[in-house]
């Protein structure tokens, strides 16, 4: 399992800030941030809602939660919840692979 930390560290590249950045951003040192990814320290809620702020996701995508109800009627929220998690490439493929299977069912009228 992933610490926070290394999680941290690793959205923070994929965004890519330095860590001087960072911590410019949430006006604190940049050893600060360096001891939150290494493990040092644990960054505290309201840190946490920080780093969910700047990277414009939700906390449990901050931690890596992945949470799913066991209810079939919630397709949606699934289906959600995985374009939430994808990269903007991975959020346009799948945009098209959409419009193309609501453009092919429109195409058949329901008659396959």
């Amino acid at each position: 399992m992933q610490t926070i930390g290394k999680r941290l560290a690793e959205i923070r590249k994929s965004r890519n800030y330095k860590q001087t950045e960072l911590a410019e951003m949430l006006n604190v040192s940049q050893q600060v941030i360096s001891n939150i990814e290494r493990g040092v320290t644990a960054p505290d809620i309201e840190q946490l809602k920080c780093f969910a702020d700047i990277y414009k996701i939700s906390l449990d995508q901050l931690v890596g939660r992945e949470f799913f109800c066991d209810d079939e009627d919630d397709v949606e929220r699934k289906i959600i919840s995985y374009i939430k998690q994808m990269d903007n490439e991975g959020k346009e493929l799948s945009l098209g692979l959409l419009c193309q299977v609501a453009q092919h069912r429109g195409n058949n009228d329901g008659n396959e």
